[in-house]
């Protein structure tokens, strides 16, 4: 068969038409030379049927040539069928391809409007956040316009550019329209909390849409459960008349009075740490007092006894005393009992600065004050500093005359009587002298006692006079050295 298809093509068919035409020329004459048959031509040939009935078949040449050649497939001598209907099956198959082509055509078209369309829902009256996630899902860009709406709740859809139903190309822009909810800057005119029930204020902010208005419970001793307590406008420049809906204030109502029940057990505090108290105390809710005390037992910052024994149970909001050390303490003796020299290491612990002041009614060596009172008890928590001051009796002024110099009186005043608190001074006069520049050659007192505010006048000679000495007064200190060496 595949043989006959492969020669069966549109000049085979030619060849083989004009072919069939010139056989049935020569036909009549090809019929002459035909033996005859050992049958009559006309001879009825009887088959017995199925039926058992005879049927006859006329085998007649000349109807045979009598049937049209268009009618039957012709065989040529060398085994090729030509079929007649063969264009017009031809036909068909280009007629049904090409509706097949333009079926195809449609459904990708269709596929692909599919893909890159999508129908568009209704979000009016629907979270902003709804649209927001179909719009990232279907690959739109969402455009928001916000507007201030008291009867639409805050981020809800008031409206969209494009109707329900409609097919939007991905990448598209649809907007939407959506409620900001009341406008916070419209005034609100405030009723009297005060007389109403919490119910009934839940309801008129739910109204007013006023949600900077909050409802709060609290605990109180004194009014009973459910009752307005106090009413606040956190701005304090703000009040009724003025009060806008973006305005804070707070309405307070009872919650009547608060009870614990005594299911905490209190620990041994004892020689622990301060910051263990606190801890605890922070976490059960406890009113903790601490008070403070010396100790030698016990170290500083920590405990060394408590109100409520360990193991006693108490209730949040129940309060106790410890006592926290403050280490050993120190006790302020009476530095009268101690001479000056003594006062320095008199308490172990105790930094004690002993001066010598002059006094015009204090013998000599005598205590004069000291800076914490005698008895008084001192712990690391207080500044272990004393002072106490000495008695050195009433001020003496030397002789200075030939001895010293106008440089070293500063010093000498200062050290002598001012560091000791006598206000003692001096004024200076220059004098012709014959005596070395700069030396005292004179003074208006010498040798006595003196109150503790005095002022001295002293003589500098101005070693202009001739036959001066070549002496040169000794400076006090290297004096007193001399003085000692000719007593050794």
């Amino acid at each position: 068969m595949s043989d006959f298809l492969s020669n069966f093509n549109k000049s085979n068919y030619e060849d083989t038409k004009e072919k069939k035409l010139r056989d049935k020329a020569e036909l009549p004459k090809q019929e002459s030379e035909v033996q005859p048959s050992k049958e009559p031509v006309n001879e009825r040939t009887t088959k017995i049927g199925p039926n058992n009935r005879t049927e006859s078949k006329k085998t007649d040449i000349e109807t045979e040539q009598e049937i049209p050649i268009q009618s039957r497939s012709t065989q040529l001598d060398d085994g090729t069928e030509i079929d007649p209907t063969y264009h017009k099956k031809r036909k068909q198959k280009m007629i049904l391809s090409g509706i097949l082509s333009v079926l195809v055509l449609c459904l990708v078209y269709f596929a692909y409007y599919q893909m890159t369309h999508v129908k568009l829902p209704d979000f009016t009256g629907k979270d902003l956040a709804e649209a927001r996630a179909w719009a990232t899902e279907n690959k739109l860009k969402l455009t928001v316009e916000q507007t201030y709406n008291k009867e639409i709740d805050i981020n809800k859809v008031i409206s969209q550019n494009s109707k329900q139903g409609s097919k939007l190309k991905k990448g598209a822009e649809l907007t939407v329209k959506s409620s900001l909810g009341a406008d916070p800057e419209e005034k609100v005119a405030l009723p009297d909390f005060m007389t109403m029930k919490k119910s009934e204020a839940e309801k008129w902010i739910k109204d007013n849409q006023a949600d900077n208005v909050s409802l709060i419970d609290e605990y109180s001793d004194s009014i009973e459960k459910g009752k307005a307590i106090r009413f606040e406008i956190v701005n304090k420049e703000v009040n009724k008349d003025n009060y806008k809906r973006k305005d804070k204030a707070n309405m307070y109502y009872s919650k009547g009075k608060e009870t614990f029940e005594k299911n905490i057990s209190v620990p041994d505090f004892t020689k622990k740490m301060k910051s263990e108290v606190e801890s605890w105390a922070k976490t059960n809710d406890i009113k903790v007092t601490y008070e403070e005390a010396s100790s030698a037992e016990v170290p500083a910052e920590s405990i060394i006894s408590q109100s409520i024994a360990k193991d006693q149970k108490v209730a949040k909001k129940d309060s106790m005393t410890v006592t926290v050390s403050l280490g050993k303490g120190y006790v302020v003796p009476n530095f009268a009992e101690y001479t000056q020299e003594e006062a320095a290491t008199a308490v172990e612990g105790l930094t004690v600065q002993a001066k010598s002041v002059f006094t015009n009614n204090v013998p000599y060596g005598q205590l004069i004050s000291q800076s914490v009172e005698a008895g008084t008890q001192l712990t690391s928590k207080d500044e272990l500093k004393l002072k106490v001051y000495y008695s050195a009796g009433q001020p003496y002024l030397k002789d200075l005359r030939g001895s010293t110099l106008e440089g070293d009186l500063q010093k000498q005043f200062y050290d002598d009587f001012q560091s000791k608190g006598a206000n003692i001074q001096y004024t200076i006069k220059y004098v012709d002298s014959a005596e070395p520049k700069g030396t005292v050659v004179g003074m208006s007192a010498y040798n006595l006692y003196v109150p503790l505010d005095y002022t001295v006048t002293l003589d500098i000679s101005l070693g202009n006079l001739e036959g001066a000495s070549n002496y040169t007064p000794k400076s006090p200190e290297k004096e007193s050295d001399e003085k000692q060496e000719q007593l050794q």
